[in-house]
């Protein structure tokens, strides 16, 4: 009778299954840690000019604009015998095939030839088996969990297990980078190191994770329905419901910053040792610590307003960087102020599409979990495509040359915004995101109930 109590607690996690769960994030989230040096593979080893790398990068976004929306759509459609998101893991195998391949180019092909390539297998990782992950991530973690509370946990603890198994690949590839990233053979090598173990794990998940369509359920009858959702229903979605743009445009910008990659310029460059990358990236477990009391926070503060109070906090680490400059303490206490700010937009996603889809229920639409987290999707990988246009922007505005044996001080300062001003100025973008979200958060913390909140929300109805 005790384990029968014990096990009927529908908030209760088990640590397997949490552990398990995390798996194939750890192997997404790797991808795109290495895509990060992309833009240096592309400008150092393969000798292409940075700014159509940023180019090339950011063009292949248009197809996420299509991708995403029709992965929303085909995911919020899915009922199979396996789910509706588990399905979707088997595109983990497409993901790092793609990744390989992009870094198994050659250095002799032409100019035309390395620009296709790259621009095709690029396309391939995010627009079509990223996509198809993240699209399937919301409605799988539901069905796999069941309640606002365990998928709250899991996104919190589980961010902890997440940074632990990245923090090896964050610490260990730059390192790699600095000693077999002068060649093509060299890469090709070093991805064959990573791809092959990481595949392995990222499959586990959907290997050992089933979902649970009874516990799944959200909805108040507590029985699951096979919800159809028509594209008219996703665009009345889009004009109507602001709070999924002030989302996406919040969880976007740490990501916009992290694709700029202006660390591994600015160590490679300004600091003159590209494998003190590695250094500073051991310090990344501090971070742990703060991840440690998001489930404590949570009861106090939403996922949107930890959002914003990281990335004030962001703010400081980035300031910091412009004064540091081969100051190894100052750089480490920058990179793990700055290192908060994408902690909340990272693993507490889910928590906050609940929060949209039980407000699309308010207002008489479908819930449309996987919809709401592709558009959230597609803007992330905007900013993923803008901030590597932006590094190559920058850094042909500095007049830096990838072959050169000595930068100009035009690029080397360049690169020192890149690493500190700018990315400040996007956290601030954060923070405004975050109180315009507030009569959401209001209304889901019963606050509605008072005058004022019953008349900030009418206000923002009328809006909307």
């Amino acid at each position: 009778m005790k384990e029968k109590g014990k096990n009927s607690n529908p908030n209760r996690l088990s640590a397997g299954k949490v552990l398990i769960w995390q798996t194939r994030l750890i192997s997404a989230v790797a991808v795109a840690i290495i895509m990060g040096y992309l833009s240096l593979y592309c400008t150092n080893t393969l000798g292409m000019p940075a700014m159509l790398v940023g180019t090339l990068l950011m063009v292949s976004k248009i197809f996420d604009g299509i991708t995403d929306l029709v992965a929303g759509w085909l995911v919020d459609n899915t009922n199979t015998r396996w789910g509706k998101g588990r399905p979707y893991e088997l595109c983990i195998i497409g993901l790092w095939v793609s990744t390989y391949a992009l870094f198994a180019i050659s250095d002799k092909w032409s100019l035309v030839g390395k620009s296709i390539w790259i621009f095709i297998m690029y396309t391939l990782v995010f627009s079509v088996f990223q996509t198809l992950l993240n699209a399937a991530e919301t409605p799988y973690i539901i069905r796999a969990f069941g309640t606002k509370e365990a998928v709250t946990k899991v996104s919190a603890y589980g961010g902890i297990i997440i940074t632990l198994g990245c923090m090896i690949v964050s610490t260990t590839f730059p390192m790699l980078v600095a000693s077999m990233g002068s060649s093509v053979s060299g890469w090709r090598k070093l991805m064959l190191f990573y791809s092959v173990p990481l595949l392995a794990l990222g499959i586990l998940r959907f290997l050992f994770v089933k979902e649970d369509k009874a516990a799944g359920a959200m909805e108040k009858s507590g029985e699951v329905t096979a919800e159809k959702v028509s594209f008219k229903e996703i665009f009345i979605l889009l004009k109507s419901n602001r709070f999924v743009w002030l989302c996406a445009i919040a969880i976007t910008m740490p990501k916009l910053c992290g694709a700029m990659s202006a660390g591994t310029y600015y160590f490679s460059e300004v600091v003159g040792d590209l494998s003190a990358y590695s250094v500073l990236q051991l310090f990344s477990v501090v971070i742990l610590l703060f991840m440690v009391v998001f489930p404590i926070l949570m009861k106090k503060y939403s996922a949107m307003h930890l959002v914003g109070i990281s990335a004030a906090i962001g703010i400081a680490g980035y300031v910091l960087n412009f004064f540091a400059g081969t100051n190894m303490k100052l750089l480490v206490l920058g990179c793990i102020l700055y290192g908060i700010s994408s902690l909340p937009a990272s693993y507490m996603k889910n928590p906050i599409i609940m929060q949209i889809s039980d407000y699309n229920e308010t207002k008489g639409m479908k819930r449309m979990e996987a919809t709401v987290a592709s558009v959230i999707n597609f803007l992330e990988k905007i900013g993923n495509a803008l901030g590597a246009l932006l590094i190559g922007a920058l850094l042909a505005a500095g007049s830096y040359d990838g072959t050169a044996a000595v930068q100009p001080e035009s690029a080397l300062f360049m690169i020192r915004l890149s690493y500190s001003l700018i990315p400040a100025a996007f956290m601030v973008l954060v923070i405004i995101c975050c109180i315009a979200f507030r009569p959401l958060d209001r209304a889901t913390n019963g606050l509605i109930e008072s005058a004022e909140g019953k008349k900030e929300m009418e206000e923002e109805d009328g809006d909307l």
